[in-house]
């Protein structure tokens, strides 16, 4: 029997990640709009299309246009959203493309939980050596997380799709539910240090 579609409780946007959500198109659109003005009123007044002046124009107008539009699809300001349907993972985040991530396509998955506190450099050092060793075996990291408290990664072919449920045990749980043969690995930092727990 197939699973039904349930909707995966993220974790709220961090702050300044919800800053620069605003602030990206407050900044860059309000620009875009002034230097596509100068653009249109440059040549509708006979301006050589091949001066410095008209070239400067153009740059700048499909530049603050990029970084009003594309910026936030490299850098994850908007919330995203997650949901466990009957074939796969859906994660969807404002002016970026849905992902449909196949149960059949994930291979692993590790879940990181930072519990609050101060947590000891060489745990945080244990994570980041670990990304580190994934990108030096070829794997490409896509951030679709909303905060860094908890994080999996789910690995499918050579890519690390990492998204942040709010309750990760229990996402992991469903997921497991729908992958029966997942292998998962636990990561617990605190102020004591960390605790790895393997699933298989």
């Amino acid at each position: 029997m197939a699973e039904q579609n349930e909707q995966v409780e993220a974790l709220p946007l961090i702050q300044k990640r919800k800053l620069l959500g605003f602030v990206i198109p407050a900044i860059n659109l309000p620009f875009f709009v002034y230097n596509a003005y100068n653009l249109v009123t440059q040549y509708m007044s006979g301006t050589p299309m091949n001066t410095e002046d008209f070239y400067s124009s153009v740059f700048l107008t499909v530049a603050t246009l990029v970084l009003a539009l594309f910026l936030p699809q490299w850098i994850p300001v908007y919330e995203s959203k997650y949901a466990l349907e009957t074939t796969g993972l859906k994660i969807s985040r404002l002016l970026t493309r849905s992902v449909h991530l196949p149960y059949t396509e994930i291979a692993r998955a590790e879940v990181y939980i930072r519990e609050e506190g101060e947590i000891p450099k060489d745990a945080i050092d244990y994570t980041k050596d670990t990304a580190e060793k994934l990108r030096k075996t070829g794997f490409g990291f896509v951030d679709f997380t909303n905060s860094e408290s908890n994080i999996v990664l789910l690995m499918s072919g050579r890519k690390i799709y990492m998204v942040s449920p709010a309750k990760p045990r229990a996402f992991l749980k469903s997921l497991k539910k729908r992958v029966p043969k997942l292998t998962a690995r636990i990561v617990e930092l605190n102020e004591k240090g960390k605790t790895i727990q393997d699933l298989n």
